[in-house]
């Protein structure tokens, strides 16, 4: 899970956005959940609504549309981060909606809620904070652990199942890509090759699990990075720090 800046939507999305929410506003405090759920599916609202949504959700996505929960690539979903059940109010308010894939969406966090005890979520909106400052990704094993002391941390890595199946093998894996095609970026660039650099950044910017990527650029940077590169090649740290590279990256 990585940090996302949401931008503003067209003003018309954002008044049609606005007119179904007073539509919701205007239903019996009773009857609103399952309005929600009618309006959600109602046609002109999936043609003229949904869709351009999604798009926006897709532009904002790290990678290929990456799901800002996993982070696996393809997330094809528009999820409501206060779930419908919990908020119809938050139904068509677009602070609200994230990009997801089916299997976040519906088999792991599905309509899960847990307010933080104060006027939050229990779970990191990777829209309005820095999942950093909850979430640590071990590079070699794919795994998330909570940062010491984040119960926002814990609470995401269960709800959204981030260690569950071969998640974790995947992510290694994408590591270990990544640390490749740095070096070969660093090639490319001592022979002059802008076209053989462009690639590999491309690549590195749409393979699966973008949160890879940034999780290692983030480590690169942190006063524990000989310790966690520890067992890396010296020139992978060296690239990850190298500020051509990462304005590629806007870091």
């Amino acid at each position: 899970m990585i940090r996302i800046i949401r931008p503003r939507l067209p003003t018309h999305l954002e008044t049609s956005l606005l007119i179904l929410t007073q539509e919701m506003a205007g239903t019996p405090v009773p009857e609103r959940g399952e309005h929600a759920e009618r309006m959600w599916e109602r046609k002109t609202v999936r043609r003229d609504v949904y869709r351009p949504v999604r798009e926006a959700l897709e532009e904002m996505a790290p990678g290929v549309d990456c799901c800002m929960y996993c982070g696996n690539h393809l997330a094809d979903t528009v999820d409501h981060f206060v779930p419908k059940s919990r908020c119809a109010l938050r139904t068509f308010y677009w602070p609200n909606l994230l990009l997801a894939c089916s299997t976040c969406n519906t088999r792991f966090k599905g309509n899960k809620h847990r307010g933080d005890g104060l006027v939050g979520s229990l779970l990191i909106d990777p829209t309005r904070e820095d999942p950093f400052e909850h979430l640590d990704l071990g590079l070699a094993s794919g795994v998330y652990r909570p940062v010491e002391g984040s119960s926002k941390g814990q609470w995401t890595i269960e709800v959204c199942g981030l260690n569950e199946g071969k998640r974790p093998r995947v992510r290694a894996e994408a590591w270990l890509n990544l640390a490749e095609d740095l070096q070969g970026w660093a090639q490319a660039r001592t022979v002059g090759d802008i076209k053989g650099m462009r690639r590999k950044i491309y690549r590195m910017h749409t393979q699966p699990f973008a949160d890879v990527c940034y999780a290692a650029l983030h480590k690169a940077v942190s006063e524990k990075a000989p310790q966690v590169f520890v067992d890396e090649d010296p020139a992978v740290l060296d690239l990850l720090r190298d500020d051509e590279f990462r304005a590629a990256f806007q870091i």
